[in-house]
This record gives structure tokens, sequence and C-alpha cells, in this order.
């Protein structure tokens, strides 16, 4: 059973995974144009296998995020990571929204929660 607890450490630990990824995104990126293509193989290894575990274990290797990202997020270069913060922040957002609806706060509809962090927009 999952409660609103797990959900909450779930969340934090989306949010530092998105953190890292926006990162090395940001580094890719001055002014608007590309810097550089590919990152250091290894940082973007050791960021998409925390992801990847992180998605299984929320659901399972039957969950469609997880086959999402395991297919389209492999090379370290910003379309790929860019669709695994796409990725990471659906499903912050889903969880977010499930503990919302799922707390006391008595919400009614996906118009209550929306995105909870500035760092998603």
């Amino acid at each position: 059973m999952i409660t609103m607890d797990m959900n909450v450490n779930i969340v934090e630990k989306i949010d530092a995974l998105y953190d890292i990824g926006r990162d090395f995104m940001e580094r890719g990126w001055i002014h608007g144009s590309v810097v550089e293509n590919e990152f250091n193989d290894c940082s973007f290894d050791k960021w998409r296998k925390s992801v990847n575990d992180m998605l299984y274990q929320i659901g399972g290797c039957e969950d469609p995020n997880y086959q999402r990202f395991s297919k389209n997020v492999r090379k370290a270069n910003l379309k790929h990571l860019d669709e695994g913060l796409r990725i990471l922040a659906a499903v912050r957002d889903e969880i977010a929204c499930s503990s919302v609806r799922s707390g006391d706060q008595g919400a009614k509809g996906r118009a209550s929660c929306g995105r909870l962090s500035p760092t998603y927009y």
C-alpha cells in the first residue's frame, strides 16, 4: 500500500533527479543555441540508471513510463535528455496529483492539482 508519505518521498526523489537532468540540459545550451551535443557519458549513465531504477520501483517493467524511458532515453545527448525530463515531469505530476486526491484537502478533479514545483514550468 502506497501512502501519502511514500508519495512525498518519491516526489522528492523525482525532483532531485529532474534537477540533475536540468543541470545537464542547461550546460548544453547557452543563449538558445546548442553548445555541446554530448555530455559526460558516465554521469549521464548514472543519471539514466537512477531514473530507470526509480521508474521500475514505481510501476514495474510493464509501466508505460518505464518502457518509454528505457526505449527513448539511451544516448547522452540533448534530445534523449529532454525526453527523459518530460517523462520525469509527467510521472511527478501523476504522483503529486494522486497524493493531493488521496489527502484530506478534498481536491476534486485534475484542475485542483497542477504542477506543485516551479522547476517544471
